[in-house]
């Protein structure tokens, strides 16, 4: 149909080109990812000239202000949109894209490709270099793209466009845009670590991420973790997270704990008799991890699901390690804490993510063992005989000894009482 509507604008005059992303992907062979939309760019006819032409193809409604958007209904990845500027040049119009890998043009009818800024010897060279010296002031978001498509296709970036990522006010960025660049970075690159290299290079995360720059530099055991530092260590996991993300049901929530699995370990590692600890890293990160998350994104759901992983991602390994004396209702609450299935991943990635060989499938093996001789899956919870409801009929309200009831309640059950022995014992430990 969309060749069809680029018949329908050349007859009027005008003239349809695909621009940006869609045309570096067609050049370089790839797919795009589905959250990707099509921009087409159209010449030679007014906005109100285009979206009469669109609306004989579905409904055609113009969205956003300042660079208005039209969208036909039931084709949502197309956004068709017309210069600004009705006389401006294609040199012009690819000098606004951001880096000349994206600053390309494609008829839609006969595939003709307008490459002022030198794209496809880019694609070719592997190279990320910004079209001109201004693209980044007008939107600083530009600079994470960077990093991004560098390791989204393994490109390196021009040292004139990183001299001027370090010398571009980075103030006015929209946080929650920070965050959907920092998602696709995680979720579309098959080594992250690419893009975070870069952002350290660059001083961006000194200056945007503080809390990630000081993991630059923390001392880890040398016997655990030969690859270095924490920050090193960081790369290595979130890399070994990307190959493992497929596996998981929230890839989001998968990559973003492993960038911040960690990151309470700059305020807990002590240095003692030669021993580095970093006791409680798992804890305080929790609330760092809260914590940069809030500063990104409203999403309570992510925030909340990536802050429990960090809480939680030593614990596989440490339960294995004591595997001996490990009691069924230690892995039962495992369970109900976390789901066990994204558990797993999250500890994979960070056992993988060091020098040397080694081996988790051993541990996922006794995992699968355990739960599976209770009856349950890894991503089960087990229910609570006692809740709430049952305690306030009781007399006990919302409060610290409420809380404290209903975990009593959980431990008798899992010692294979039921509801109207945890009922009776309940009752004499409030009169406790």
């Amino acid at each position: 149909m969309l060749e069809k509507i680029a018949q329908h604008i050349a007859a009027k005059g005008g003239r349809a080109f695909y621009v940006g992303g869609y045309v570096r992907n067609q050049l370089m062979n790839i797919d795009p990812p589905d959250s990707e939309d099509i921009d087409i760019e159209v010449y030679g006819l007014a906005m109100e000239e285009l979206q009469a032409i669109l609306s004989n193809y579905g409904t055609a409604r113009v969205v956003g202000k300042s660079f208005p958007v039209i969208k036909i209904s039931g084709c949502q990845k197309w956004d068709f949109t017309i210069p600004i500027n009705p006389d401006i040049s294609f040199a012009e119009a690819c000098g606004r894209r951001d880096f000349t890998i994206n600053s390309m043009m494609m008829d839609v009818l006969n595939g003709e490709v307008v490459d002022i800024y030198g794209g496809r010897e880019d694609i070719k060279a592997g190279i990320i270099k910004h079209t001109n010296n201004n693209v980044l002031e007008t939107d600083p978001l530009r600079v994470y793209r960077a990093m991004c498509f560098a390791a989204r296709f393994n490109f390196f970036i021009h040292p004139e466009t990183l001299q001027l990522i370090t010398q571009t006010d980075l103030k006015s960025i929209n946080k929650e845009r920070v965050y959907e660049e920092l998602k696709k970075l995680l979720l579309l690159s098959p080594r992250p670590s690419t893009g975070l290299r870069y952002m350290q290079k660059t001083d961006l995360l000194k200056r945007m991420h503080p809390v990630l720059f000081e993991l630059i530099g923390c001392v880890q055991s040398p016997q655990h973790h030969p690859e270095g530092d924490a920050w090193e260590h960081t790369l290595l996991v979130v890399d070994q997270a990307a190959r493992l993300k497929a596996r998981s049901s929230n890839p989001e929530v998968l990559m973003f704990a492993a960038l911040l699995h960690d990151i309470g370990k700059p305020l807990t590692t002590k240095v003692r008799s030669n021993k580095i600890t970093t006791y409680g890293h798992d804890v305080l990160g929790e609330k760092l991890a809260c914590s940069f998350l809030q500063e990104l994104t409203h999403n309570k759901t992510i925030i909340n699901e990536v802050s429990i992983l960090v809480r939680e991602h030593m614990h596989p390994i440490l339960l294995y390690k004591g595997r001996e004396n490990v009691t069924n209702k230690a892995i039962i609450k495992l369970l109900n804490r976390v789901n066990l299935k994204e558990l797993l991943l999250i500890a994979e990635a960070d056992f993988m993510g060091r020098h040397g060989e080694r081996n988790f499938k051993v541990i996922r093996n006794w995992f699968l063992d355990k739960v599976s001789s209770l009856g349950l899956k890894l991503d089960d919870k087990v229910e609570p005989l006692v809740k709430g409801r049952d305690l306030v009929q009781m007399g006990i309200e919302p409060g610290p000894v409420y809380t404290k009831t209903l975990d009593y309640a959980f431990e008798l059950q899992l010692e294979g009482k039921d509801k109207e022995v945890i009922l009776e014992e309940i009752l004499h430990y409030k009169l406790k």
